[in-house]
């Protein structure tokens, strides 16, 4: 039998039951002896203790809570209140890759923050959440987060609290605690997640600016190339002729800038049409030439004439571009922060069309070659990749039935290629041609009412008409193009889509609502063609538009187009005549300019006149 002194030198080492202040044992998950008590006579030699039910109940059940606690998927750390450890988990070490050896030697807190000293970032981080709470009445079970730099970076959620016996045992109410337990989890994963969410929803919220901001830009831009055409198809003397044709051209310039950051920004469901990828290619170039360019980094494209056409997102696509355009710079930058970038269109001897995107930087080791398109997988320094590039250009490749691979490039660096299925001729959409009605031609003269708010726009198109012969009244809104229908009669509408107060579909839906025929003729004019809302609108109802900015002779062929559509042997009335004035039937197609699938399309101006006399 052992002495009480003994009893009470082996209750300070590990494996020793925990204790509240009324010395009611607790189950001691590292070792459970067998009751002492008093014998009168002393068990023989070879005889083993018989261990009563009660005693091997607990053994049983410290065994089971053994068991739980190494394999739940977190860490697990038991103390007691004098901070020494009582019990860890299997996953506490192997979530900080710790060495068994020296984990079994931590017999207290305070060690075993002292070897977790330097895995973090800020060397009192682990310990200090100890070192605070334990001491307090008070304490309840709290959570922090705790940055681990070593042996990897991850982030883990910390969450820790006093072990309470369940009962209060002191007047003022408060729990007793006799403990403190540490849980340790790997929240690096549903962190990466969160982030990635952020920055979709960033991205739409930079979308509906993108779309906000063009649609500010391209009426300013309206006026000023449609200004310049007017300037350039009078007497000008030579010097006049070149400024007049710079201005064009800086606006043309500024236009294709706006237009290609709507494409980008582009919020809709995946549509699949007739793609040119040179023009693909071209436009993700536009996108990023001046950051290639301030960075050193020279591009050369080659581009395969008459290359054949591809059924695809042409969104999507440009985002397959963009990325692996943006993969080769970030490599480039990383490397030496300098380089050049080749980028080819060719057809492949499998009668697929391909696009190869190569570098000179320092490629892909091969031992990390096969993951290079898992998601999240990424060799550049934090805050740098997300690891999503390549994997978003892979998933689309295969949704559009097409492979994409990775090969060391003859320079040294890495080489992508994608190749794409050719579409078929019974594949191809119906080309949307100007159809001979629709040439120049001299229209009879026509009352037209113009519904736009921006005084410059709405006196671009007052003069163009006008030379045309048109007679034309403006409104700079919606409510006073109402009362306008309401006081005369009006051969045809241009309208602009997006106004203050009543904006074009509400002006639509007015002339819908009171029966009025003029409906049926009717053009709207927006800056914001790509804009979900926009398309939503009128793509349903097959309404004709004109894109801004837009060309003078766009401008005219689309008000000829409607002329031609809308002759009847009536005029459209204001909406007191409309009950007895016939609804002349809605335009079959939006076809050509009025209604162009593809607006970023765009002629000059010569070709437009070459054209139109062509096929009057």
């Amino acid at each position: 039998m052992r002495s009480a002194a003994h009893r009470n030198a082996s209750s300070a080492r590990i494996g020793t039951p925990l204790r509240t202040a009324s010395s009611a044992p607790v189950i001691n998950l590292r070792k459970v002896s067998p009751p002492t008590k008093r014998a009168r006579k002393k068990p023989p030699q070879n005889s083993a203790p018989k261990a009563s039910p009660a005693h091997a109940k607990l053994l049983l059940l410290a065994a089971e809570l053994r068991t739980v606690l190494d394999f739940v998927p977190v860490g697990v750390v038991l103390l007691d209140l004098r901070g020494r450890i009582r019990f860890r988990n299997r996953q506490f070490g192997e979530l900080f890759e710790l060495d068994p050896r020296k984990l079994a030697k931590t017999e207290t807190f305070p060690q075993l923050a002292e070897l977790l000293r330097d895995h973090f970032r800020g060397a009192n981080t682990f310990a200090f959440r100890w070192l605070t709470s334990r001491e307090r009445p008070n304490a309840k079970m709290e959570s922090d987060e705790l940055e681990l730099v070593r042996p990897v970076a991850r982030v883990i959620a910390r969450h820790s609290g006093p072990i309470h016996s369940g009962m209060t045992a002191r007047p003022s109410g408060v729990r007793e605690s006799f403990g403190w337990i540490e849980i340790y989890e790997d929240i690096t994963r549903q962190r990466h997640f969160q982030s990635k969410l952020l920055q979709t929803e960033k991205m739409v919220a930079l979308g509906q600016l993108v779309s906000g901001i063009a649609h500010e830009l391209n009426n300013p831009l309206t006026g000023i190339m449609g200004y310049a055409q007017l300037l350039l198809g009078r007497a000008l003397d030579p010097k006049e002729i070149a400024e007049s044709r710079n201005i064009y051209q800086e606006a043309e310039r500024a236009r294709r800038i706006v237009k290609n950051l709507l494409f980008f920004a582009r919020e809709s469901k995946p549509e699949r049409s007739r793609t040119d990828l040179n023009e693909i290619v071209e436009r993700a170039l536009a996108l990023r030439s001046y950051e290639l360019k301030v960075q050193n980094i020279t591009v050369d494209t080659r581009l395969q004439a008459n290359l054949p056409a591809t059924l695809a997102d042409p969104y999507q696509l440009q985002q397959v571009v963009l990325n692996l355009l943006i993969n080769a710079e970030q490599a480039l930058l990383q490397a030496r922060g300098s380089g050049r970038v080749s980028i080819f269109t060719f057809s492949t001897p499998a009668g697929r069309i391909a696009l190869e995107v190569a570098d000179d930087g320092p490629g892909v080791p091969e031992e990390i070659a096969s993951r290079i398109f898992d998601p999240f997988f990424s060799t550049k320094p934090p805050g740098l990749g997300t690891g999503l590039g390549l994997s978003i250009v892979y998933g689309i490749v295969k949704q559009h039935g097409g492979e994409v691979t990775l090969s060391s490039s003859p320079s040294g660096g890495a080489r992508f290629v994608v190749e794409l299925p050719v579409v078929r001729p019974a594949e191809l959409e119906s080309e949307r041609k100007i159809p001979a009605t629709a040439a120049r031609r001299n229209a009879k003269a026509s009352r037209i009412l113009v519904v736009e708010d921006e005084p410059t726009v709405a006196r671009l198109i007052n003069e163009v008409l006008s030379e045309e012969g048109h007679h034309v009244e403006a409104a700079n809104d919606a409510h006073e193009g109402l009362n306008r229908l309401s006081r005369g009669s009006f051969d045809a509408i241009i309208c602009d889509l997006r106004m203050p107060r009543l904006d074009g579909p509400g002006f639509y839906e007015s002339l819908v609502r009171s029966g009025n025929p003029i409906k049926d003729h009717i053009l709207f004019v927006t800056g914001d063609t790509l804009a979900k809302s926009t398309r939503d609108f009128l793509e349903p109802r097959k309404l004709p538009f004109l894109e801004k900015p837009f060309l003078v002779e766009e401008l005219k062929l689309a008000v000829d187009q409607l002329l031609e559509r809308t002759q009847s042997p009536e005029k459209a009335h204001s909406g007191t005549d409309a009950a007895s004035t016939s609804t002349v039937p809605p335009p079959s197609s939006p076809n050509s300019v009025l209604g162009e699938q593809n607006p970023s399309s765009r002629t000059a101006p010569s070709k437009l006149k070459r054209r139109a006399a062509k096929e009057s």
